[in-house]
């Protein structure tokens, strides 16, 4: 949702809805996302609101947390201030 969500944005809805398309032919895993998740992903809001982490941002925290993931690639400036994760930046 957060690829879609830039793209969307920055594009427009046609152009960002066509890339988005794009983007989901590439391989990638989908997790489920449980209540345990849900519970997570508050705590990660909670303690990351500060740093301009909200409710999408947290909700992917919570994932990476619960799946052991360090490393993520986004444009998202307020990730940079979570130290346990690596950011790279495809801007960059």
């Amino acid at each position: 949702m957060e690829v879609a969500h830039f793209l969307v944005k920055s594009l427009g809805r046609e152009r960002g809805s066509e890339l988005f398309n794009a983007f989901l032919s590439f391989p990638m895993l989908v997790f489920d996302f449980t209540v345990d998740d849900l519970q997570l992903a508050s705590q990660m809001l909670a303690r990351y609101s500060r740093v301009g982490i909200g409710g999408r941002d947290a909700t992917i925290l919570a994932m990476m947390k619960s799946k052991n993931i360090k490393a993520i690639a986004t444009h998202d400036k307020a990730f940079k201030k979570v130290k346990w994760i690596k950011v790279v930046d495809p801007l960059d």
